[in-house]
Order: C-alpha cells, then sequence, then structure tokens
C-alpha cells in the first residue's frame, strides 16, 4: 500500500463510521417518532427531541470535519494529522450525541464532545493552510 492510499483509507474508516453514527441517530428519531405518532416536530416528547437534538447537530457537525479529512487526504497531510482529526471528530460526536440524548441541559459528555469537535475542526482547518502553504 502507497502512503496516498493508506491515507485514503484513514479517511474511509472515519467517513464510515461516522456515516453510522449518523444513522443510528437518526433511527432513533425514527423509533421516537413512531413511539409518539408526533411525524413533524417533537410535540412535548423530550426524549424525542433530545434525538432530534442529537442528530441534528451531528448533521452540522460531522460533514465539516469530513471535508477537512478529505482535503487533508487530498494535500497528502501526515496520516497522524489525520487520526487527530478523525479520532476527535468521531469520539466528539459519540460523546455529544450522549449527552444530548440524555438531557436538554448541560452535561460533562456534552461538553467533551463538544470541545473536541471543535479541536478535530480547528486542527483540519489549520492543517489545511499549513499543507497548502508549506
Amino acid at each position: 500500500m502507497t502512503f496516498y492510499s493508506i491515507s485514503l483509507a484513514i479517511v474511509g474508516v472515519y467517513a464510515g463510521l461516522n456515516i453510522l453514527i449518523n444513522l443510528f441517530l437518526a433511527y432513533r428519531v425514527s423509533s421516537n417518532r413512531v413511539r409518539t405518532n408526533v411525524m413533524t416536530g417533537t410535540g412535548d416528547d423530550e426524549k424525542l427531541y433530545n434525538a432530534s437534538r442529537a442528530h441534528v447537530t451531528n448533521v452540522e457537525y460531522t460533514p465539516i470535519g469530513l471535508i477537512g479529512l478529505v482535503v487533508l487526504h487530498m494535500l497528502s497531510a501526515s496520516i497522524y494529522v489525520l487520526h487527530v482529526v478523525g479520532l476527535a471528530l468521531t469520539i466528539g460526536r459519540v460523546l455529544h450525541a450522549i449527552g444530548v440524548s440524555r438531557t436538554g441541559a448541560s452535561t460533562p459528555p456534552r461538553l467533551v464532545g463538544t470541545l473536541l469537535t471543535w479541536i478535530g475542526q480547528l486542527v483540519a482547518g489549520v492543517a489545511c493552510l499549513y499543507y497548502v502553504f508549506i
């Protein structure tokens, strides 16, 4: 395997994991919709609201992180940089979903998940600029 194909495989692992996370979160929203018979919005059901927020927030942040990973791959970034971005994004999204799914209040998993997601995006953004200009 060449460096470039290893790099692409790393991106594929994180893309695959995050796609599955998103599908799981979507399933949780759908199952809560069936349970409550609320097909639009969230009604007054807290579980449906929390499941919906976990999914929506994941959909807001994950694509940006994955785009960063793809661009870093195309710029031949270090596999270590790819892993830092991919792990921060993936672990961050899981922790955030756990925290938001439990309650609408601030929780440690939600806070740590948010910070990891932001760190992953920060590293991706800075690394993209680094690899472009170096």
